[in-house]
């Protein structure tokens, strides 16, 4: 990171033994077999917040068929099944309107192919995010009606579009939005609005992505159908390969519903029959499926059709039923994805040049840059980019003559929506959620954009905001670190957002060796170093680890290290051991882990 250093704090180390025990009672319960690490897998528990038994032992014993709620329970429901159900029965028009990323390309699969089950073909619409940009459009919503349908569904939009709904409704369109981004106060004018973050929606939690609202909205059409006496109905199981996509891919929490539908839906990627997840897989090699497997491999593969081409190609893929054929659709997303990357790293620099040339950034809140060069398609990329260089809320604009468009990603404690509603008489339009947004605004708006939203950052910050934090669980001896250890640990996968992989540090570690590795570059063959693989001793205990994307650090070998790192297990010629994805690391002299929150 070209920032502050991360402040590395560890949790919970005034756990109450009591309180342990108590944990540790609920996972003897439920998992007999680990008892080396009951009193580890505690404290685990209890820095994820889960201090209590019950929530422990729901967390443990995670199900589809325990915890699960009723999509009764979301607001609108009833109206928007009764509508769909409705629709199927008299042949109406549906139309699914979807956002271009993985989880609006998710989710309109999963109503494609469930209703294909049943019968019916869907219209599909995806806005160009070059010429149309996010959500409902008036031309849109003309042409749609003009074409006879009667539904529109839409997948990841819609909550902030009320002048277009105004416009389907008076053109005769029932509108079902399928949505988790901000709602304004007002609510939107359409028959029925999914949206957990309704204020007076009762749906108790609020951080299910856009293809989790569509697979409730399914289950909710699924319960309607069979009261109306239809037999055979989808099995919905088989839809949770696209449910992990888009949850994964849009960096929801995995705590409560997304930890259920990520952990069964990796087990259907892994043994999915459809064919455009098997193809891929193969333009994105996975072994298994893992969060990490889907955000840093598949995911970026989706979202290049939409980035830089057509999203339609990517829902085509999800939804082909000819293998020859969806090869074809992925080998022409990998080469999306190539051209985004080249993309990527040139804006990146152009942008680093442009924060640095100011040198007054440091004392800035907030990164605010655009070109008129830029791809609409790649600016939140790159924001993500300068939020991990500079850590600050940044926005990158790619900017037209008359009209700009671009995308935020926001830091830790800074919701950027609501930092957004203070600088509204700045911009055309915008949407989002706490930790990323993107807005529209007119060109000549810019600096004053930037402006306000320095001082809305301001407003809502202080110093300890700009300090990044590592949380870490606990501190140990390398040699505690053994495989029945990362075994007792995979009880707490899928691990991700909201439910970190476990992270230990330790002390006083020797760097035995050091060596660069990488990959190939799809195109040159380049081999590209930025990992870093190591061999560390503390005492008697000798472990291999990697660095992932630290060769640019001053790592040598010899050198006494503090460090940070998850556990993985490593299966090689027969035998099984343990590794280190090592996290952060610095030397013996690099100051003293804080204790105390940030």
């Amino acid at each position: 990171m070209g920032g502050a250093q991360r402040q590395w704090v560890l949790r919970g180390p005034e756990r109450r033994a009591a309180d342990l025990a108590h944990l540790e009672e609920s996972i003897a319960g439920a998992f007999p077999d680990v008892a080396r690490s009951r009193r580890r897998l505690a404290l685990l528990l209890a820095n994820r917040g889960l201090g209590t038994p019950a929530d422990a032992l729901a967390f443990l014993t995670a199900s589809l068929s325990a915890h699960v709620r009723s999509p009764l329970l979301m607001k609108d429901m009833r109206r928007a099944t009764m509508r769909l159900a409705d629709a199927l029965r008299a042949k109406e028009r549906i139309v699914v309107f979807a956002d271009y990323d993985v989880d609006g390309i998710s989710g309109a699969a999963e109503l494609l192919l469930f209703f294909r089950e049943l019968g019916l073909e869907l219209g599909l619409y995806v806005p160009s995010r070059l010429r149309e940009g996010y959500g409902l459009n008036e031309a849109a919503v003309r042409q749609l009606a003009a074409e006879g349908a009667r539904v529109i569904v839409t997948v990841d939009c819609g909550s902030a579009n009320r002048e277009e709904l105004s416009l389907a409704s008076r053109l005769g369109l029932d509108v079902i939005v399928c949505d988790h981004h901000h709602v304004p106060t007002e609510r939107p004018p359409a028959l029925a609005v999914l949206n957990p973050h309704q204020a007076d929606c009762e749906f108790p939690f609020k951080g299910l992505s856009g293809a989790g609202v569509v697979f409730y909205l399914l289950m909710g059409v699924r319960m309607e159908l069979r009261e109306r006496g239809v037999k055979a109905l989808p099995d919905l199981r088989r839809y949770l390969d696209l449910v992990a996509l888009g949850t994964v891919a849009d960096v929801m929490p995995l705590r409560e519903e997304n930890r259920v539908f990520v952990k069964y839906g990796l087990r259907e990627l892994d043994r999915s029959s459809r064919p455009g997840v098997a193809a891929l897989k193969e333009v994105a090699p996975v072994g298994m499926a893992t969060v990490r497997a889907v955000g840093f491999r598949l995911a970026p593969v989706l979202n290049a059709g939409g980035r830089v081409a057509d999203a339609r190609r990517s829902i085509d893929l999800l939804v082909s039923t000819d293998l020859s054929e969806a090869r074809a659709t992925a080998a022409r997303l990998r080469d999306d994805n190539t051209e985004r990357r080249e993309i990527e790293q040139r804006m990146v620099a152009e942008a680093i040049a442009m924060v640095e040339s100011d040198g007054c950034w440091m004392r800035r809140a907030s990164i605010v840059v655009g070109s008129p060069s830029w791809h609409p398609g790649v600016v939140g990329i790159v924001a993500a980019r300068l939020v991990d260089r500079y850590y600050r809320p940044s926005f990158v604009l790619a900017m037209g003559e008359e009209v700009t468009r671009g995308s935020g990603r926001s830091i830790a404690g800074l919701h950027l929506v609501e930092t957004l509603e203070d600088c509204r008489e700045r911009l055309v339009g915008f949407g989002g959620h706490r930790a990323a947004a993107g807005v529209t605004l007119r060109t000549d708006e810019m600096p004053r954009f930037a402006a306000a939203f320095e001082q809305s950052v301001r407003a809502r910050t202080d110093a300890t905001h700009f300090i990044p934090r590592l949380d870490v669980d606990e501190e140990v001896l390398l040699g505690s670190i053994d495989r029945a250890l990362v075994d007792d640990l995979r009880t707490l996968e899928p691990s991700g957002p909201g439910n970190p992989a476990p992270t230990f540090l330790s002390r006083a570690v020797e760097i035995v060796s050091r060596r660069e590795v990488g990959v190939p570059d799809e195109q040159s063959g380049d081999v590209r170093r930025p990992h870093v693989k190591m061999l560390l001793r503390q005492g008697s205990a000798v472990v291999d680890a990697i660095g992932f994307r630290m060769s640019r650090l001053p790592i040598r070998q010899g050198q006494i290290v503090d460090l940070v790192f998850s556990p993985q297990a490593e299966d090689w010629g027969g035998r099984s051991g343990v590794s280190l994805r090592v996290i952060d690391m610095r030397p013996v002299d690099g100051g003293a882990l804080n204790t105390g929150s940030s």
